[in-house]
């Protein structure tokens, strides 16, 4: 086990923050405050920096004292069987969040108001595609707790990698072990109609090659792995926009869910409020995000997406 310190400058970077907002979903908070993570053949116990800034979360605002470390920075002090470089390329922190999101409100000046209410979240680089691309197949018309817990219960057919403060920690299974779970039994175990096409998606998964042919995706361009994924029965270009993004790493990808949708029309398209998103529509409001944000678009994404989850009931 390997134990290192991280130091970030303050307010520009949220752990709990980015591991709560949809990105990934196997980290959880224990019971002596520390975090912990898995992240492909990686784990991560993570205890946080006090703070004295008011944090939002989904159930309330947390303030509690705040300690700096030299030069106004926030140290956080991590257990892990990975490396140093492993946790800051997963929250990619070798880039400077002040600058991205200076540059993104240069290019988006309508966004700047969004930049400010969610200080350290990062966009996140996710280390196993294969792990990812099972995950976001449980996210279609469900919720951030929900799908923890499938990506929880689908994680379980894996092999122990670590026992961890007694939470046992497996590696994600490969395609062919989820490709063979019967549908009844994740049917059973909660899935609904999940149970069906996840076994159906990894046989088509592995058909095209498995973690070879998913890797094969993250240096294509974006266009041609978005129309690889949507080549998919079983996935629209929603899915197809989060496997590109989260699991490939296609930082031009715009997923447009229900809260995208709402936050793009409220932005561009106030004509399309409380209109369907249609695939024309999608494409459209998607492609008009990419232009104006370019390789940036993933990032400000993230923040238009958990601010909408935060508060949608009183955004106008």
């Amino acid at each position: 086990m390997n134990r290192f310190s991280v130091s970030i400058p303050t307010g520009r970077f949220d752990l709990e923050l980015c591991a709560s907002s949809g990105q990934v979903f196997r980290w959880q908070r224990l019971d002596d405050g520390t975090w912990l993570g898995v992240d492909g053949d990686h784990w991560y116990r993570v205890l946080l920096p006090p703070t004295d800034t008011p944090v939002r979360t989904r159930d309330s605002l947390k303030y509690v004292a705040k300690e700096k470390g030299p030069g106004g920075e926030e140290i956080f002090e991590v257990e892990s069987n990975a490396s140093r470089e492993d946790f800051e390329s997963l929250f990619r922190l070798d880039l400077d969040a002040e600058e991205v999101e200076a540059e993104i409100v240069r290019r988006a000046p309508e966004l700047e108001p969004y930049m400010g209410t969610l200080a350290g979240l990062r966009l996140m680089e996710p280390s196993d595609p294969v792990e990812i691309f099972f995950a976001f197949l449980c996210t279609p018309n469900n919720n951030i707790r929900r799908i923890t817990q499938m990506v929880r219960k689908l994680a379980a057919y894996g092999l122990v990698m670590d026992t961890v403060q007694g939470n046992e920690l497996h590696r994600f299974p490969e395609a062919e072990v989820i490709a063979a779970i019967p549908e009844q039994e994740l049917r059973s175990a909660g899935f609904g109609y999940r149970g069906r096409t996840i076994p159906s998606l990894a046989n088509q998964l592995i058909e095209r090659g498995g973690r070879a042919w998913l890797e094969s995706l993250k240096s294509a361009p974006y266009e041609d792995a978005h129309r690889e994924l949507k080549a998919m029965k079983g996935i629209g270009p929603k899915l197809a926009d989060c496997i590109a993004l989260f699991a490939l790493h296609h930082t031009e990808a715009v997923p447009v869910d229900t809260h995208i949708w709402q936050a793009l029309c409220r932005l561009y398209f106030p004509e399309w409020k409380d209109k369907a998103p249609t695939d024309q529509r999608y494409e459209t409001a998607a492609a008009h995000f990419r232009s104006k944000l370019g390789d940036l678009s993933a990032w400000a994404h993230q923040y238009l997406f958990y601010d909408n989850v935060l508060n949608w009931r009183t955004r106008n």
